[in-house]
C-alpha cells in the first residue's frame, strides 16, 4: 500500500512560538513500511518521490539554487543606497525560481514544463490523472482507480507480454504510481536523453507513456491476475487497525458521497473485482482522457523543445466529457461516535475528525489549512505539549493524512490520530479514552481565540515565514517539484499556483485562525472513534 504523507524539513524554529514542520506532501509507503513522518492513506505500487518535503534525488542542487536565490534577494537589500532604490523600484520577484511553461493541445491534454537546469540530465516524466475513489461511484464497483493504476504497468506494449515494462526498465527508469481520492498520479524518472527513442528497438518515454494512457492493451486474464494482486493488497493492510478506523470513520462521515469509501474499495467489492472486467474498461474510457489529465515534465528540458516533439506522440488521443461528481444527500449534522474493537493487542488508537472545505487556492480557508499542523500537532504546539509531555496520555499525535486529507475537489477530512499507551488503558479503560478526547477537542478550541494571545501577531508572523521557506527548501528534485506542482495544479488548472497559495497564506491574519476554527470545528462536522485490543474477540 503506497501511502500519500509528508515529510518535515531538516531543520527547526529559532526563535520563540511553534517550531513548524514543512507543509505536507504525497509521498510513498511500500506495503506497510512507513516512509515519512506524515502519512495519508492511498495505495500504489511503492515509493512515490516527496512533493514539497524532499525525496530521495537532488536535494544539494535545489537547495543550492534557493539559497543562492535568498541570499542574492538579501545582498540587494543590504546592498548600496543605489541597490537599495533598485530594489525598491523593481517589481516584486516570484517566489518559486523555477520558469513554468504550459501549453493545451488540441484535444484538452494539459502540458507542463519546469526547466530546472542545474539538476543535470534529470528527467521528471509525470502524468496526473484527474480521477481516484472520489469517480467510484456505482455500487459495487469500489477500487477501480486503484486496479487500474496496477494495469498500467501491464500495458502490452507492440502486443507483447509485459512489453511495456521490459522496455521502460531497459531505459534504467524508477517507475512507480499511487492512487487517491481525487486522483492517480504515474512519475517515471529516468534521464533526459531517454525523452526520445535511441533506436526502433529501444522507444523512449514519450512514446511509451502516449502509448499506455492512450492505447492501453490488456487482456482478461491480465485484468484477473492484477485484480487478485489488489484483493491481495486488501487483505495485507486489512492486518493494520487503521484501514479498519478509515472505513469506519468514511462511513460516518460521508454517507452522501463517493469519499465514502477508502481508494482499496470495500471488501466484498475487491473480492467480486475479477468479475467487474466490463466495468473496468468502461472506467478507463471515462476517465483516462487527454481533457482529464495533466502531463509535468520537470528537469534538465527546455520547454519549446518538449512541446514541439509531445505533440506529435499525443495529438491522436480522443478527448471525452467527464461526468460530474455529485453528492446524493446532505453531510450528517450531528457529531458521530463510534468504539472499533481489535483482535490483536495494539496500541489503543483515538481519531478525531472534522469535516472541512473543499480546497480553493487563494481562499483564507485553504491559506488557515496549510498552517494546522504547526498550530496543533507540531512539537512547540500547545495540544502536543499537553498529550506528549505534560500529561504523558498520548505517545504520538498525528494528522493521519496529513493536509492531504483535505486538500481535495469537495469537502473532505482532517484527522487528528492519537496513539495511547497499552498499560494506561488496561488501568484505566474507558476514563482513559474520555480524558484524551476531551484534551483533544479543548486543544482545537482554543483556536477559536487565537487572536487573543499576546503573541499572536508576531506568532503568526513566524509561523507564515517559516512555512514559506520549508516550502521552497523542500523543492529539493525534479521529481518533488513536478508532483507538488501536479498535486495544487489540479484545483483550477493555473501555473501560477504556487505563487497564490503562498501569498493568500502570506495574508492571513490572527482573526482568520479564529474564524475559521469557529466556522469548521463544531460538533456537528466531528466525528470520533476509539480502537482497543479486544481479549474476548477471535481472529
Amino acid at each position: 500500500m503506497l501511502s500519500i504523507r509528508r515529510v518535515s524539513a531538516a531543520y527547526r524554529l529559532v526563535g520563540r512560538g511553534f517550531g513548524m514542520k514543512a507543509p505536507r506532501q504525497p509521498v510513498a509507503r511500500i506495503r506497510g513500511w512507513k516512509y515519512s513522518t506524515r502519512k495519508a492513506p492511498a495505495v500504489g505500487r511503492g515509493t512515490a518521490p516527496s512533493r514539497k518535503k524532499p525525496g530521495p534525488a537532488g536535494r544539494g542542487s535545489a537547495r543550492t539554487a534557493l539559497v543562492a536565490l535568498v541570499l542574492g534577494v538579501a545582498l540587494a537589500v543590504v546592498g548600496t543606497p543605489a541597490l537599495l532604490a533598485q530594489a525598491k523600484s523593481a517589481a516584486p520577484q516570484k517566489v518559486f525560481p523555477y520558469p513554468i511553461h504550459k501549453r493545451t493541445l488540441a484535444n484538452g491534454l494539459d502540458v507542463i514544463v519546469i526547466e530546472t537546469p542545474e539538476f543535470k540530465n534529470v528527467l521528471s516524466f509525470n502524468t496526473l490523472v484527474l480521477a481516484g475513489a472520489r469517480n467510484e461511484t456505482e455500487p459495487g464497483k469500489s477500487g477501480l482507480a486503484h486496479l487500474f493504476e496496477h494495469i498500467l504497468f501491464r500495458h502490452r506494449w507492440k502486443g507483447q507480454e509485459n512489453g511495456y515494462e521490459e522496455a521502460i526498465s531497459r531505459l534504467g527508469a524508477h517507475n512507480n504510481a499511487w492512487t487517491w481520492f481525487d486522483v492517480t498520479f504515474y512519475h517515471p524518472l529516468t534521464f533526459t536523453a531517454n525523452l526520445e527513442g535511441r533506436s526502433a528497438d529501444l522507444p523512449g518515454l514519450l512514446a511509451l507513456e502516449a502509448d499506455r494512457f492512450s492505447r492501453l492493451d490488456f487482456t482478461e486474464k491480465i485484468f484477473r491476475t492484477e485484480a487478485g494482486a489488489v484483493l491481495g493488497e486488501y487483505r495485507r493492510n486489512a492486518s493494520f487497525p487503521s484501514l479498519k478506523l478509515e472505513e469506519r470513520l468514511m462511513a460516518l462521515l460521508f454517507p452522501h458521497h463517493p469519499y465514502g469509501h477508502t481508494t482499496l474499495g470495500y471488501y466484498e467489492d475487491v473480492l467480486d473485482m475479477p468479475n467487474e472486467y466490463a466495468a473496468a474498461v468502461a472506467f478507463y474510457e471515462t476517465y483516462y482522457r487527454p481533457n482529464n489529465c495533466v502531463l509535468v515534465i520537470a528537469g534538465d528540458v527546455r520547454a519549446e523543445e518538449v512541446f514541439a516533439k509531445v505533440e506529435p506522440y499525443y495529438r491522436d488521443w480522443q478527448p471525452k466529457p467527464v461526468p460530474p461528481i455529485l453528492a446524493t444527500g446532505a453531510p450528517p449534522q450531528r457529531e458521530q461516535r463510534e468504539h472499533v474493537t481489535w483482535d490483536a493487542d495494539v496500541a489503543p488508537l483515538v481519531w478525531v475528525a472534522y469535516r472541512m472545505p473543499a480546497y480553493k487556492t487563494g481562499s483564507v480557508e485553504t491559506a488557515v489549512g496549510q498552517l494546522l499542523p504547526e498550530l496543533l500537532i507540531s512539537p512547540a504546539a500547545p495540544l502536543y505539549r499537553k498529550l506528549r509531555f505534560e500529561k504523558q496520555t498520548a505517545s504520538a499525535l498525528d494528522f493521519e493524512e496529513g493536509t492531504q486529507g483535505y486538500e481535495s475537489f469537495d469537502p473532505r477530512v482532517l484527522i487528528l490520530s492519537a496513539q495511547l499507551y497499552k498499560e494506561k488503558y488496561a488501568e484505566r479503560g474507558q476514563a482513559y479514552f474520555d480524558e484524551v478526547v476531551a484534551d483533544i477537542l479543548a486543544g482545537v478550541e482554543e483556536l477559536k481565540q487565537f487572536s487573543r494571545r499576546k503573541d499572536a501577531r508576531a506568532l503568526l508572523e513566524t509561523l507564515k515565514s517559516k512555512y514559506r521557506y520549508d516550502f521552497l527548501a523542500a523543492m529539493s528534485s525534479p521529481a518533488n517539484i513536478a508532483q507538488t506542482f501536479a498535486w495544487y495544479y489540479r484545483f483550477e488548472r493555473d501555473p501560477e499556483v504556487f505563487e497564490k497559495l503562498l501569498a493568500s497564506v502570506e495574508r492571513l491574519t490572527p482573526r482568520d485562525i479564529d474564524q475559521f476554527a469557529r466556522r469548521q470545528f463544531v460538533p456537528e462536522h466531528r466525528a470520533v472513534l476509539t480502537l482497543a485490543h479486544d481479549a474476548s474477540a477471535r481472529p
